[in-house]
């Protein structure tokens, strides 16, 4: 993998966070909002496995699966709660599952704020790495 890959990587993985930043100061008072921040969200986290996969690779590990990504760049020192990465994840999963069913969307989004700083604070980490 070239450097370039990784480099346009994180300037996606930033573009899709500075989105979801933005979707989550709206008012949530409208039901589109929610519906859009939840779906940033999705697209953010899974720009994130990627590119930290990517990272990884570029460092000559070879980690399989958004998990993998996760416990790996833990292990590094990259990301600071292995238990709240992999609570993203399982947040991912289910508004993938759970997307339409209004009993979860507004417990989904809240989590969805709650761990935005948390995806900002590593972001900003992985930038410093690979400026």
């Amino acid at each position: 993998m070239t450097d370039r890959k990784l480099l346009d990587s994180l300037n996606n993985l930033d573009r899709s966070l500075q989105n979801l930043e933005r979707a989550l100061e709206l008012p949530k008072s409208q039901e589109l909002v929610i519906e859009g921040t939840i779906q940033r969200f999705e697209t953010t986290i899974e720009l994130f496995w990627k590119t930290l996969q990517r990272a990884l690779r570029y460092e000559g590990l070879d980690p399989k699966t958004p998990r993998d990504s996760v416990k790996e760049a833990f292990q590094l020192g990259w990301l600071n709660d292995e238990s709240a990465w992999l609570e993203m994840l399982d947040i991912r999963n289910r508004t993938s599952h759970q997307y339409l069913s209004e009993r979860y969307v507004e417990r989904n989004y809240d989590s969805i704020a709650k761990v935005t700083p948390t995806l900002r604070a590593a972001f900003d980490q992985l930038q410093k790495r690979y400026p």
